[in-house]
């Protein structure tokens, strides 16, 4: 079966899919974005991720680091842009990169550098949308 005849358009305007390979940081970001209000689910990896979008409401917004196991940030997106349902989630990327540019064809509303400043990835948030 393919990606794209997987998915199922089911949307969740709060929630969020949060995808991070470092267990303590996917847990830290996942406790704080609960405490604003938003309904999170995680992946550890790429693969993960794609199996999620498949089996769970679609998010209001994804959270993706660049660096990842298996799929990384990049291939995901790649995936993500090909399927018409899921390239309209509004992605932000999370990286340690030096060169942000090199991420400007994957059409992220934010890159956001690595160590993350939590309020800056809430006002990157907060301009997608408001959890309801």
């Amino acid at each position: 079966m393919r990606l794209e005849e997987s998915i199922r358009p089911r949307f969740a305007p709060e929630r969020i899919l949060l995808i991070e390979d470092d267990f303590m940081l996917r847990a830290n970001l996942a406790e704080l974005l609960m405490s604003e209000g938003y309904q999170v689910s995680c992946a550890a990896d790429g693969v993960e991720a794609l199996l999620r979008l498949v089996r769970e409401p679609l998010p209001a917004a994804i959270i993706l680091d660049i660096v990842l196991p298996k799929v990384n940030g990049i291939s995901f997106r790649q995936r993500q842009m090909a399927v018409p349902e899921l390239s309209q989630i509004p992605t932000i990327a999370l990286t340690a990169m030096k060169n942000l540019g090199d991420l400007d064809h994957l059409g992220f509303r934010h890159v956001l550098p690595k160590p993350t400043n939590i309020d800056h990835l809430f006002e990157a948030l907060a301009q997608l949308g408001s959890p309801s």
